[in-house]
C-alpha cells in the first residue's frame, strides 16, 4: 500500500540573497509608505523586499532567466518584473504578500528590455529586447488588471534607433516617451491605437553637440519632456505652433547643463521637483524651470544607477513647503549605485554640516564584480568570497553581515579555501600568487608565486599537513606545513614543495582526501579524461612531486568535478574517487586499483554537474541518518542526492539557484545551508537544506527496480520492457548452447560473459572499455555481501547495470559528423582535405588502427552484417562524409539535427 503523503517541505528552500544587479537602471526602489520602512531590488533572477527596520527579506521567485527591468506602482502596492532569455515572463506581484497576481508567459520573444507602470496601476508598457534576424522592435500596453493574456495595443518602433527606455506621463496613462540613444518616441493611445511623433535634434538645433539619450520623462501639468544625456544635459522637448506642424508636436526647445561632464542616468519626478542623480554619484534637486533647489555630493557611493522615493503624502506640496520654510522638503529616498551599494537618505542631510554625516545610511552592500571564489567556514556561521573587484569579504551569514573587509592592491582573487580548522584561509588570484591570511583577521601569514597562470583551486589536507593548487597551466602545485629545509631545528611554516605538469588539457578539480590508515590523499581529474593520484609521501622538495598514478578513465565523457567518498550500497564502504562526466554520469574509482567500482546516472536536472561537496550531518542527527550528497552544475541548477549513490532519479532533485553560470558552491559546517555564487550575477544565495523534503514515499507493492523500469521507453508496463524480458530469457536459452538437446534450465540468471551482446541486442553498444567496466562491476555487485566474485547477474541487477550504463543522449547525425570532421583534421596532417571527408583508405586506416582498433576479419563481419555485403573496400569506395556513412553503411535514416541535440537517436 502506498504512502501517499508526498514531502512537505522543499529540499532546497532559497531564504536570504546577498548582493543585487547593480546594473539595471532603475532597479532598486523605495517601498517606503505609512506602514512599513522597506525597499526592492532585483537579484538574479528573484525580487527581494527588504524591510530595513527588521532586516528581514521576502523573496519573489519565479523567473528562471535573469531579471532585465521591474517597477513599482506609485502607492508602492504593484510590483512588476520582467527577465530576457529563454521563455520570458513578465510577473506582477503584491508587495505586501510578496504573491505574484499575473503571469505573462512570453510578452515578447526575446524578453522585455525597459517598461514602467501608470499612475493609477492599472497599465504595463513594454519594449521588447533586442532580438537577431532583423526583427522589429515592439512596443506594448497590457491592462494586466483583466483576464486578457496577452497585450491591449502593440506597435512597431519603426524609427532606426533601438529604444532604450520608456514612461508613462505622471498624469496620463494615454501618452507616454521612450527613448533610444539617437531618438526619443512620443506615443499617443486614441481608437486607432498607438501613435507616434519622433522629433530630429541636431547639433545645429541645440546650439551644441548633443551626447546619447539615457532616460526621458514627460513633466506633469506641463506640455514639456525631458531627456537626459551621457553629457550631463537635459535636452527640453515643448510644444511649438507652426503652419506645417501640428500643435501637438514637440521640438527640441533647449539644452539645459545639469551634470557637468558626467552622464545623467536617472530622473525622476517629485510633486513639481525634477530629480536627477548622474554618474558622479550626485543627487540635484531643480524646479520645473531648471533652476537648482538643493544637491546632495557627498554621498560618495559610486556611480548612481536608480533613485527612488518613499510613497509621498496625499496632496503634500513639497516645492511650496521648501519655498516657505527655506530648507528641503521631501519623503526619503534610496540611491543605487554601480559600486553595488544602496544609500538611505532623508531631506535632513542636506542640512548636515558635518561632511560624514551627508553620505547616508548603507542598507546593502552587494558585489561590484563577478564572485570567482567562496570558502565556507568549517566551524562558525561565516563565508568568504573574493572576485575580479580585488576585494576579500568576510561575512557572518547568520547575521547577514560583513565582519571583515581585504583590498588587495592590482590583484585578482580567483580561489579560496579554509582550511578543515578555520585557522588559515587561503587566496589564490589571477596572476598565479597564494596567499595564505589569517582565517579570523584576514592578515597575511605567508605568499607563493610558484606559478604564472591563473590559480583555479585551491585546497587543505584534512591534518593541515598539504596544501595544494591547480592553475590554468594544467599544473598542480603542492605545499607542506613542515621546517624549512627539514630542519627539525626550526620551526615549522609553509614549505613549498613542488609542481607538477599533471594534465595536458584544463584541470577541472582537485580534491584533498583521507585513506584508510588516516593519511591525507590527493587527485585530481581533467579535460584530458585522465585521472591522477598524488604520493603525498614520497614526494619532497628535493625529490619533487611524484605521482602514483595518472589513467585515462573516460574515452568519450569528460570528467567535470570530483570528490573522495566512501560509497555504501553494493559496494560496501571502501574509499573511492567519485568522478562526474559530462555525459550525465558517475563513475566511482578505486584509487589504487584504478579499477571502476559503479557507473551510476548523476542528475540531468541542468547540465553536467562542475561541483560536488559532502553535506555535513545535523547536529544531533541518529547514527546512520541517511547522508546527502550536494552538486552544481555549470547553469543555473543545484542540488541533492541521498546516498547511498544507486542511480535512481527518485533520490536525487535538483532547482534553479541561479539565473546563469554558478561560480562556487559550499556548505555550512551544521549541514543547514547550501550557498552558491552567480559569478557575474554579482549575487551570493544562501539555500536552506532541508533532508526530508527528498524523502521518497514507501509503496510496500514497489520493487527496488521499479524507478529505473519507469526510465525506459513506455515504462514498466512497455513493449521494451518485454522485450528485455525476452532477451534476457534468451541469453540464459544461448549460453546453455542453442542446438543442446538436454533439459534447459531457466535459472533467472544470465551468465556475465552474456552481459555485452545482451547490452547490444538491446540497442547500447559498449566499447571494449566499457564491457571492462561493465564485467568489473557486475561481479563486484555481491562481493561485500559474499566474499566471491559474481558470474551470474539476475534480472532486477541487469535492469539496474543497463539504465546506468546506457548513454543518456544518443548517437545522433552531429555526433558522426564530428567524428568525421576529426578524422578528417587528422588525415589532413597526411595531406587529406580536412574537410570532414574521408577517402576510403583514411578510413580503413582510422578504423584498423585507431582508438580499439577493428581487424580486417572483425570489419568485415560487421561490414556484412550491416550492409550485406563483405568487401569493405567495395562498401567504405561509396563514402566521402558522415551522411554517406550514416546512412549507407550504418542504414540510418537522415533525421533534424534539433533531434539529436534532445537526445533522439537515429532511426534506424
Amino acid at each position: 500500500m502506498a504512502d501517499s503523503q508526498a514531502p512537505e517541505v522543499e529540499a532546497l528552500a532559497l531564504r536570504w540573497v546577498f548582493g543585487f544587479n547593480k546594473d539595471v537602471i532603475g532597479g532598486v526602489h523605495s517601498l517606503t509608505d505609512d506602514y512599513r520602512t522597506a525597499i526592492f531590488y532585483v537579484a538574479s533572477h528573484n525580487g527581494v523586499i527588504y524591510d530595513t527596520v527588521n532586516k528581514t527579506q521576502k523573496l519573489l521567485q519565479g523567473h528562471a532567466n535573469t531579471i532585465s527591468s521591474c517597477c513599482v506602482s506609485e502607492d508602492k502596492r504593484w510590483i512588476v518584473t520582467a527577465d530576457v532569455g529563454p521563455d520570458p515572463m513578465l510577473v506582477v506581484w503584491d508587495s505586501y504578500t510578496a504573491l505574484a497576481v499575473k503571469t505573462i508567459a512570453r510578452p515578447h520573444a526575446s524578453g522585455v528590455q525597459a517598461m514602467d507602470i501608470s499612475t493609477d496601476g492599472k497599465q504595463i508598457v513594454t519594449l521588447s529586447r533586442e532580438a537577431g534576424g532583423g526583427e522589429a522592435q515592439v512596443i506594448s500596453i497590457w491592462h494586466w488588471m483583466t483576464d486578457a493574456d496577452g497585450p491591449a495595443m502593440s506597435a512597431e518602433v519603426s524609427v532606426g534607433d533601438f529604444q532604450r527606455t520608456v514612461r508613462f506621463a505622471p498624469d496620463d496613462g494615454a501618452q507616454l516617451i521612450s527613448n533610444g540613444a539617437k531618438r526619443v518616441v512620443f506615443w499617443a493611445v486614441d481608437e486607432e491605437g498607438l501613435q507616434f511623433y519622433s522629433p530630429p535634434v541636431s547639433q545645429r538645433d541645440a546650439k551644441q553637440p548633443v551626447g546619447d539619450f539615457t532616460l526621458s520623462l514627460l513633466l506633469p501639468g506641463t506640455s514639456r519632456a525631458i531627456s537626459a544625456t551621457t553629457d550631463g544635459d537635459v535636452v527640453l522637448w515643448d510644444r511649438v505652433v507652426l503652419p506645417e506642424v501640428s500643435s501637438t508636436d514637440r521640438r527640441a526647445a533647449k539644452v539645459v547643463r545639469m551634470h557637468p561632464d558626467s552622464s545623467l542616468n536617472y530622473m525622476v519626478v517629485v510633486d513639481e521637483f525634477i530629480v536627477t542623480a548622474g554618474a558622479d554619484g550626485h543627487v540635484r534637486f531643480f524646479d520645473f524651470e531648471f533652476r537648482v533647489v538643493a544637491w546632495f555630493e557627498d554621498l560618495d557611493a559610486g556611480p548612481i544607477a536608480s533613485l527612488s522615493f518613499a510613497r509621498a503624502k496625499p496632496g503634500a506640496r513639497y516645492a511650496e513647503q521648501t519655498a516657505a520654510a527655506g530648507t528641503l522638503k521631501c519623503p526619503d529616498f534610496i540611491v543605487g549605485t554601480l559600486n553595488a551599494l544602496i544609500i538611505g537618505c532623508s531631506a535632513a542631510l542636506f542640512d548636515e554640516l558635518d561632511e560624514s554625516a551627508r553620505r547616508g545610511a548603507l542598507l546593502v552592500q552587494g558585489n561590484d564584480a563577478p564572485v570567482h571564489g567562496l570558502a565556507l567556514h568549517p566551524s562558525l556561521p561565516r563565508f568568504a568570497i573574493c572576485g575580479y573587484s580585488g576585494t576579500l569579504q568576510l561575512w557572518d551569514y547568520d547575521e547577514r553581515r560583513i565582519l571583515l573587509m581585504r583590498l588587495f592592491d592590482r590583484l585578482l582573487c580567483s580561489a579560496l579555501a579554509f582550511d578543515p580548522k578555520g585557522k588559515y584561509l587561503a587566496a589564490g588570484f589571477t596572476n598565479g600568487a597564494l596567499r595564505v591570511l589569517n582565517g579570523m583577521t584576514l592578515e597575511e601569514v605567508t605568499s607563493f608565486r610558484a606559478s604564472k597562470a591563473v590559480l583555479t583551486k585551491v585546497g587543505f589536507s584534512h591534518d593541515l599537513t598539504y596544501m595544494a593548487t591547480a592553475d590554468g597551466d594544467r599544473c598542480v602545485a603542492i605545499f607542506k606545513w613542515a621546517p624549512k629545509d627539514d630542519d627539525d631545528a626550526k620551526p615549522k611554516e609553509w614549505v613549498y614543495v613542488g609542481k607538477h605538469n599533471s594534465h595536458f588539457k584544463r584541470i577541472a578539480d582537485l580534491q584533498f582526501g583521507v585513506s584508510d590508515d588516516g593519511q591525507p590523499e590527493l587527485v585530481s581529474v581533467g579535460d584530458d579524461r585522465s585521472l591522477v593520484v598524488y604520493d603525498l609521501s614520497r614526494s619532497s622538495v628535493t625529490g619533487g612531486i611524484v605521482l602514483r598514478s595518472s589513467v585515462k578513465i573516460e574515452q568519450l565523457g569528460v570528467p567535470t568535478a570530483c570528490m573522495w567518498h566512501r560509497h555504501g550500497g553494493v559496494c560496501g564502504l571502501d574509499l573511492s574517487v567519485l568522478v562526474a562526466t559530462d555525459q550525465f554520469k558517475f563513475r566511482l574509482f578505486e584509487p589504487r586499483s584504478k579499477a571502476v567500482r559503479s557507473t551510476l546516472l548523476a542528475p540531468a536536472h541542468g547540465g553536467p554537474i562542475t561541483a560536488l561537496a559532502l553535506v555535513p550531518p545535523e547536529p544531533g542527527a541518529p547514527e546512520g541518518a541517511p547522508r546527502l550528497l550536494a552538486y552544481a552544475t555549470h547553469d543555473k541548477v543545484a542540488g541533492l542526492v541521498q546516498l547511498p549513490l544507486d542511480g535512481s532519479p527518485q533520490r536525487t532533485m535538483g532547482a534553479i539557484v541561479h539565473a546563469g553560470h554558478i561560480s562556487a558552491l559550499g556548505l555550512s559546517w551544521d549541514g543547514q545551508w547550501l550557498i552558491t555564487a552567480g559569478g557575474a550575477d554579482l549575487c551570493i544565495h544562501m539555500t536552506k537544506v532541508e533532508p526530508g523534503g527528498l524523502r521518497v514515499p514507501i509503496d510496500e507493492d514497489a520493487s527496488p527496480v521499479d524507478p529505473f523500469l519507469e526510465l525506459l521507453e513506455g515504462g514498466p508496463d512497455g513493449a521494451f520492457v518485454q522485450e528485455i524480458v525476452d532477451y534476457f530469457y534468451y541469453a540464459q536459452l544461448r549460453s546453455q548452447g542453442e542446438d543442446t538437446k538436454l533439459p534447459r534450465t531457466i535459472s533467472g540468471a544470465v551468465p556475465l560473459t552474456e552481459l555485452a551482446n545482451l547490452m547490444r541486442a538491446l540497442g547500447f553498444y559498449p566499447s571494449e572499455k566499457d564491457v571492462e567496466y561493465l564485467l568489473h562491476e557486475a561481479a563486484h555487485m555481491t562481493y561485500h555481501e559474499t566474499g566471491e566474485l559474481a558470474d551470474h547477474i539476475g534480472f532486477d541487477d541487469f535492469i539496474r547495470l543497463y539504465v546506468n550504463h546506457r548513454p543518456v543522449f544518443g548517437v545522433g547525425k552531429e555526433h558522426i559528423e564530428q567524428a568525421f570532421q576529426t578524422l578528417s583534421t587528422m588525415a589532413a596532417e597526411d595531406g587529406g582535405l580536412g574537410d570532414g571527408t574521408l577517402s576510403r583508405e583514411q578510413l580503413l586506416y582510422a578504423l584498423e588502427n585507431l582508438g580499439e582498433a577493428l581487424s580486417r576479419e572483425d570489419l568485415e563481419q560487421c561490414i556484412k552484417a550491416l550492409t550485406g555485403k563483405a568487401d569493405a573496400e567495395e562498401v567504405f569506395a561509396e563514402v566521402g562524409g558522415a551522411s554517406e556513412f550514416a546512412e549507407g553503411v550504418l542504414g540510418f535514416e537522415e533525421t533534424r539535427a534539433d533531434d539529436a541535440a534532445n537526445g533522439h537517436s537515429l532511426n534506424k
